[in-house]
């Protein structure tokens, strides 16, 4: 990744395989079949031998037009002969030479759809690095062999088990797809500049980028994808309910011409860089393969294959959104800033004592304060709620939240007092969901959670803050209002649950709320 300093077989069973080829596609068993036995080609033993040879010293840190990078770029053709890829270079080839001694790496694997086929989704990972490295590209020693374990032999070795994958089981996709291993990104992006200025297929059949980078360092689970807002709807399109347990998807709005995707998105074509982040190796003697994570890269891998089949063959992908030009981190901030709390609805505050019996104590209730003027006072035990002992935490909150008017609290003052019965007005309305929401210009029909009250029904389901919502009760949302008008038409009658499609991190999921202990309020997009 360029940023400044300044013969192995399909390995799932005969029986599984005969069902995958002899049942239709549109099973959709059979495509869980198809996509299980993807993932499952994909192999840390493999990996590793990829990252092994492409890091070994005696490539010498693979400069682009040196002979460690010619002999990193014979490597790459030889895997790309044996996936039995079309040739996707000039003239029959799988190279295209440009100035340095450099070469660009090409094939394809063309597209069945008679509609679909001459549009094109360029796929591609870089495989030079910066050799011995010097004071303009490493961040030192200089002097000393960069073997470029993460930068970038990770996403190469990556992109050849897809492919790997892909030729192992026959998959055929709709649109057409050009690999790409580039050479001389770390010099300037040199080999996708040169292969945009002399296109091996015609620029305007590019529906989309994909660039795999720096996927050796999995760390919690993270895999960042830089690029989603370039096209309308991609996050969508890159969330689904089977991410490998421990992974979660970084859908960062941060979005720089530090490496190849960049080429792409100067042209106007929605592109995508895939990312597990930066280290204290980076460009230094020490990025080395030992330190790889080499069963995180597989389990990226098996996510990328999944999206890459899926974005070729849906019946359209987006077009580019010019406003991700000015979309950055700081944007994401803004516009991903919570809503302030909402105001409590008593004003008096307690604390809960687990491990005693009724063991909720008033806290404070200020002089002049409702609660002072009905009665409660510092000090005074909460033995009932609405005639409801106290049994956890939540208790007053919850029915703080949907009483109309006024909470009834049965409390004991003094060691030896009888209990006093108190009715405690509310404030405001009360809590039907607790849920606020905002509309996203780079994802319609969907919402994000922009407030989450403590103790509602949202909340006790799970919900938190940033989830998108797609669905509701099975059917998709068009945006705000909409999901605001249904919410509200469900629970003016008798609905006691609601069913949400909703996705965080990349993982979508049914989110079931219960809505026994809700009554209506009035809000815009605040329920």
């Amino acid at each position: 990744m360029l940023f400044p300093p300044s013969q192995r077989r399909f390995g799932v069973t005969l029986c599984a395989l005969s069902i995958w080829l002899t049942l239709p596609r549109s099973a959709p068993a059979v495509e869980n079949l198809w996509l299980d036995a993807a993932r499952h080609s994909i192999t840390t033993s493999e990996l590793s031998e990829h990252v092994g040879l492409l890091a070994d010293d005696m490539l010498e840190g693979r400069e682009a037009g040196s002979r460690g990078g010619h002999a990193a770029a014979k490597y790459i053709v030889q895997r790309l002969k044996d996936s039995g890829l079309k040739p996707g270079g000039p003239h029959g080839s799988f190279t295209q030479p440009f100035p340095g001694n450099s070469q660009n790496l090409l094939a394809v694997l063309e597209g069945a759809d008679p509609e679909l086929r001459d549009q094109y989704i360029v796929v591609g990972a870089h495989y030079d690095h910066v050799g011995y490295g010097t004071r303009r590209n490493s961040y030192g020693p200089v002097g000393f062999i960069h073997n470029g374990a993460d930068d970038n032999a990770s996403g190469v070795a990556a992109l050849l088990e897809v492919i790997d994958a892909l030729a192992q089981t026959g998959y055929q996709p709709r649109r057409s797809i050009l690999f790409a291993f580039w050479d001389g990104e770390e010099k300037g992006l040199l080999g996708s500049k040169h292969w945009m200025r002399n296109p091996t297929i015609p620029v305007s059949s590019v529906s989309m980028a994909w660039n795999i980078d720096m996927v050796g360092r999995l760390e919690g689970g993270r895999i960042e994808i830089m690029g989603a807002r370039t096209g309308t709807g991609l996050r969508r399109q890159l969330s689904n309910s089977s991410l490998v347990v421990g992974t979660w998807i970084d859908f960062t709005w941060e979005y720089k011409d530090n490496s190849d995707h960049w080429t792409f998105f100067q042209a106007g074509i929605p592109s995508l860089c895939l990312h597990t982040g930066l280290h204290d190796d980076y460009h230094r003697p020490s990025d080395d393969v030992e330190k790889l994570n080499i069963d995180g890269i597989r389990q990226v891998a098996g996510y990328f294959v999944e999206q890459l089949c899926g974005l070729a063959d849906v019946d359209e992908l987006p077009d580019f959104r010019s406003q991700s030009r000015f979309e950055n981190l700081h944007a994401q901030r803004r516009a991903q800033r919570p809503l302030p709390k909402l105001a409590s609805r008593v004003d008096f505050s307690w604390e809960y004592r687990p491990g005693e019996q009724s063991s909720l104590y008033v806290r404070r209730a200020p002089r002049r304060s409702r609660a002072h003027e009905a009665g409660l006072r510092t000090g005074d035990r909460i033995v009932a709620v609405n005639s409801l002992p106290i049994t956890s935490e939540a208790l007053l909150p919850t029915l703080v939240l949907r009483d109309e008017t006024e909470i009834t609290l049965d409390v004991q003052r003094g060691a030896a007092g009888a209990p006093i019965t108190l009715d405690i007005p509310l404030a405001g309305s009360p809590v039907k969901l607790g849920l606020s929401w905002r509309e996203d210009p780079a994802e319609p029909r969907s919402v994000y959670v922009t407030r989450i009250v403590p103790h509602s029904p949202a909340a006790q389901a799970g919900i938190g803050l940033l989830d998108r919502i797609y669905a509701l009760n099975g059917v998709p949302i068009e945006g705000q209002a909409d999901l605001l008008a249904k919410v509200r038409e469900l629970l003016d009658g008798d609905t006691t649950t609601l069913r949400l499609e909703t996705e965080s991190r990349g993982r979508v999921r049914e989110t079931v709320v219960s809505l026994e202990l809700a009554t209506p309020d009035e809000g815009d997009a605040s329920l």
